[in-house]
C-alpha cells in the first residue's frame, strides 16, 4: 500500500471531532484533571483532581501531558482543543510503534508464507511492509479505537503504552537489553496512566515475552538475570517516584487521595454478569479484531510457539487477566488488549480464503454504506422536516434545538462521502487482489463514518451534551447571591458534570479535606433517582434553597442553589 495513502488514511482519523465542539460529560473528567493541573500549584499536578474533588481512578501521565499542552498552547487555540490535541501525540506513537513492531515479526522465517512449488513467493520486506501496512489499517478500523479516540482521558495512552511494549518484544533478537528497557518504561508508564493491577498484567505478558524470547535465542542465564532485573526495577522506580514525591510533599493530601482510591486495587474473579458484559460490549468494541484474531490463531496452530504469534498472545494474555480479576471491569481495560490483538488479526487477514475475504469485503461496505444513508437520512430530516417520523425522532432526541445549515461542512462531509463511493466502485470494478483491500475498507468505512458523523451532527450533539450555556447562568446565578471570590459546595455532582461548571463558569469549588466554609451549594438532583433529593449535609435548617433551574436538553435534571443560613 503506498505510504502517502496511509498517512492520509491516519489523519483523516485521527483530526475531526478533535477541536471545535465543546466540552461533554464524556470527557469532561479526563479534561478537568488537566485543567486543574495548568491552572492549579504542585500538588494539583502531583494529586490528579477535578476541580478539587479527588480522582484517584487513574494515574497522572496521560493528564501530565494534556496540561503541559494547555500551558503551552491553551491562549492560542483555547484549553478544551490543547487538551484533546494530547491524541495527536498517543495515536501516532501508537500506529508507529505497530507498525514497527509487525515489520520485524513479519520477516522472521516463521512468519513467512509458504513457498510456491514454482517460485514467485513474496519478497520477505515487502511481505514485511504488508503485514505492517494490515495492522495499522486494522487499529484504524477498530469501532473501539473512534469510541475512546477524542475523550482526554487515559485510553488513548494505554493503546499507545501496550503498543510500545508490542514494538519492544519484537526487538529481543537485535537488542534485548535495549528492549528490556523499553518495556520496562512503558510498563512503569502503564502504571502512570491506569494503576498497578493493567501494569502487573502487563508486567507478566513482558516478562513471559523476554524468559521466552531469551530461551530460543540461547542467552545464558547472566543475561537473561540481567534482562529481568532491568524488567523488574524500572518499572517499580518509575511508578514509586510519583508517590513518593506527593507524600514527601503532601503527606496529609497524598494520605486522603490514596485512601480514597483504594477501591481500585480491589480484585476479585468475574461473574456471570461480568462475561455477559464482557461478551455484549467486547463484541463491537473490537469489532473487526476479534474474529480475525481467533482466526489467525487458529490458522497458526501449528506454530503458537513462533515469535510472531506467542509474543502477542502473551500480551495478550496478561492484560486480558488484569482486565478479569479487576471488580471495575469496564472499556478502560478492553482498549489494553487492541495492540496485541490487532497484530493476531493482521497474521489472520493474511491466511483468509478468498470467499471468506470477499465476504468480508461486502459487510464492510454493506455495515458502513447502511449507516452513511441513515446518517444522510436523518440529517435531512434534522434540516427540512421531512420524512415526519425522522424528523420526529431527532426533535425528541434534541428538545428545543434549532437546526442550521452549515455549508462548509455539508461539502466536505459530501467530499468524504464520495470518496467513499471511488473506493466502492474501485472495488467492484477493479477486482484488486491485494490482501490489504479488506483492512482498507474497514478503515476507511469508519472514518467516513466518522468524519459525517462530526460535521452533520456536531451543532446537535453540542445542544444536548454541552453546558457551557446552562455552566455560566449557574455562575450568574450564584455571583447575584454574593458568591465574590469565595467557594461553592458540590453536593451530588458528577466528577464529569463539576469540571464543566469549573470550568465554564469559573467556579471554584470546595476542595476535597479542605476545612473552609462555603455559604453556597450547588445540587444535581435526577428525577430518575430519589438518592440524590437530600440538601446539603448539616443540621435541619442549616441550608435555604433560593434558586432551581435545568438544561433544556436534559429535562431530567434539577439544579439548584443553596444559600448557608446559620
Amino acid at each position: 500500500m503506498p505510504r502517502w495513502a496511509l498517512v492520509a488514511m491516519l489523519t483523516a482519523f485521527i483530526v475531526p471531532g478533535l477541536f471545535g465542539h465543546d466540552l461533554w460529560p464524556q470527557d469532561a473528567s479526563g479534561f478537568g484533571r488537566m485543567w486543574s493541573m495548568a491552572h492549579g500549584t504542585l500538588v494539583d499536578w502531583l494529586l490528579p483532581n477535578v476541580a478539587g474533588a479527588q480522582a484517584p481512578h487513574s494515574g497522572p501521565l496521560p493528564y501530565w501531558v494534556g496540561a503541559i499542552l494547555i500551558r503551552a498552547f491553551g491562549g492560542l487555540i483555547g484549553d478544551t482543543n490543547a487538551g484533546a490535541a494530547a491524541n495527536l501525540l498517543w495515536y501516532p506513537l501508537a500506529m508507529f510503534s505497530i507498525w514497527q513492531a509487525m515489520f520485524r515479526l513479519a520477516r522472521r522465517d516463521e512468519a513467512q508464507p509458504v513457498a510456491g512449488a514454482f517460485g514467485g513467493e513474496a519478497n520477505r520486506r515487502d511481505y514485511a511492509r504488508l503485514i505492517a501496512d494490515i495492522s495499522v489499517l486494522l487499529a484504524i478500523g477498530t469501532i473501539g479505537m473512534v469510541w475512546r479516540l477524542h475523550q482526554t482521558q487515559s485510553d488513548s495512552a494505554t493503546v499507545a503504552i501496550v503498543a510500545v511494549v508490542l514494538y519492544a518484544a519484537s526487538l529481543i533478537e537485535w537488542r534485548i537489553v535495549t528492549a528490556s528497557l523499553i518495556a520496562g518504561v512503558a510498563v512503569g508508564a502503564m502504571a502512570l496512566t491506569q494503576g498497578p493491577l493493567p501494569s502487573l498484567g502487563l508486567l507478566i505478558g513482558c516478562v513471559a515475552v523476554f524468559v521466552r524470547g531469551a530461551r530460543d535465542n540461547g542467552l545464558g542465564a547472566g543475561k537473561l538475570a540481567l534482562v529481568l532485573v532491568v524488567l523488574l526495577c524500572v518499572p517499580i522506580v518509575l511508578a514509586g517516584a510519583w508517590p513518593l514525591a506527593a507524600y514527601h510533599w503532601f503527606p496529609s493530601e497524598t494520605e486522603l487521595f490514596f485512601d480514597t482510591g483504594n477501591s481500585v486495587l480491589a480484585t476479585g474473579w468475574p461473574t456471570t454478569d461480568d462475561y455477559a458484559w464482557l461478551g455484549r460490549n467486547g463484541a463491537w468494541f473490537l469489532w473487526p479484531l476479534w474474529p480475525l484474531a481467533a482466526w489467525g490463531v487458529y490458522a497458526w496452530r501449528a506454530s503458537l510457539g513462533a515469535a510472531h504469534i506467542e509474543r502477542p498472545l502473551l500480551l495478550l494474555a496478561g492484560s486480558l487477566l488484569a482486565t478479569l480479576v479487576s471488580t471495575d471491569i469496564n472499556e478502560r481495560g478492553l482498549v489494553a488488549i487492541i495492540p496485541p490483538m490487532v497484530a493476531l488479526a493482521a497474521f489472520g487477514a493474511t491466511t483468509l480464503r478468498r470467499a471468506l475475504d470477499n465476504v468480508i469485503d461486502w459487510l464492510a461496505i454493506a455495515i458502513f454504506s447502511l449507516a452513511l444513508f441513515f446518517l444522510w437520512g436523518y440529517f435531512a430530516a434534522m434540516e427540512s422536516g421531512v420524512p415526519k417520523a425522522m424528523a420526529a425522532s431527532v426533535t425528541r432526541l434534541t428538545p428545543g434545538f434549532s437546526p442550521h445549515l452549515q455549508f462548509l461542512a455539508l461539502l466536505l462531509a459530501l467530499a468524504a462521502c464520495a470518496a467513499w463511493i471511488e473506493l466502492i466502485a474501485w472495488r467492484i470494478l477493479r477486482r484488486p487482489r491485494v490482501m490489504w483491500r479488506g483492512p482498507l475498507l474497514a478503515a476507511a468505512g469508519v472514518t467516513v463514518v466518522w468524519i459525517a458523523a462530526n460535521l452533520l451532527y456536531l451543532p446537535a450533539v453540542d445542544y444536548i451534551f454541552s453546558y457551557r450555556t446552562f455552566a455560566r447562568e449557574v455562575a450568574e446565578q450564584l455571583q447575584a447571591r454574593g458568591l465574590g471570590d469565595g467557594c461553592v459546595q458540590a453536593h451530588r455532582i458528577p466528577l464529569a458534570e463539576r469540571a464543566i461548571i469549573a470550568y465554564y463558569g469559573r467556579i471554584r469549588f470546595d476542595r476535597a479535606g479542605s476545612s473552609e466554609t462555603c455559604r453556597l451549594a450547588l445540587h444535581r438532583e435526577s428525577r430518575r433517582s430519589t438518592l440524590d433529593n437530600d440538601p446539603p449535609p448539616g443540621v435541619r435548617g442549616m441550608w435555604e434553597q433560593v434558586w432551581e433551574g435545568r438544561r433544556k436538553a436534559s429535562p431530567d435534571e434539577r439544579w439548584r442553589i443553596w444559600q448557608r443560613v446559620q
